[in-house]
């Protein structure tokens, strides 16, 4: 639940290669590093023909170095930033499936994870030739199943957006799961 005002934020589809490895790096701390998932499976066949998501942050930028004494005169009052990647979320929409959410820990508190949620969701209202298979006719509408693996303990969270769980809890690398789905009305 998000208890503290955000951080400014921007999510864009990772493009480049560069904003893909973000992707990477920020599942890596989450998933390997914080809760010891194996390294070795968390970049998996489906990363090359899926959509990554990425959440980044806007942080002032350090001041530059100066091997000077004398501090440099600037009447400027504008300030420098970076962004930093904190969040990402990847969809192959081939197969319906949302996987790998990931919040770096220090930004847990502000509910970029429910706007990672949306964008995907958002995304995947516009339907795309590559949806195909995933999308059906309910009362005249053209919806899109979506599919995912949840953690457990987040199994409350993802119903708050639709998600109905489906099945029987599995193992996946050693931690309880629980399979859930969701319909998305497409709009084209």
């Amino acid at each position: 639940m998000a208890t503290s005002k955000s951080p400014d934020y921007t999510i864009k589809i990772a493009e480049s290669k560069d904003e893909i490895e973000a992707c990477y790096d920020v599942r890596i701390e989450v998933f390997a590093v914080e809760q010891g998932f194996p390294l070795e499976t968390e970049i998996d066949e489906y990363d090359p023909i899926s959509v990554h998501f990425l959440l980044c942050v806007s942080q002032p930028s350090p001041p530059p170095e100066s091997t000077s004494s004398i501090s440099p005169f600037s009447n400027s009052t504008s300030h420098s930033s970076t962004s930093k990647a904190i969040g990402t979320i990847r969809w192959t929409p081939s197969i319906g499936k949302v996987a790998r959410l990931a919040i770096l820990s220090p930004y847990r508190k502000y509910g970029l994870g429910r706007k990672l949620v949306e964008a995907l969701h958002a995304h995947a209202a516009n339907g795309g030739q590559e949806m195909e298979k995933i999308i059906k006719y309910v009362d005249g509408k053209r919806v899109a199943q979506l599919k995912l693996h949840s953690q457990m303990q987040v199994v409350p969270w993802y119903e708050k957006f639709g998600y109905r769980a489906e099945g029987d809890t599995f193992d996946e690398e050693g931690a309880p799961h629980q399979k859930m789905t969701c319909e998305i009305e497409i709009r084209s």
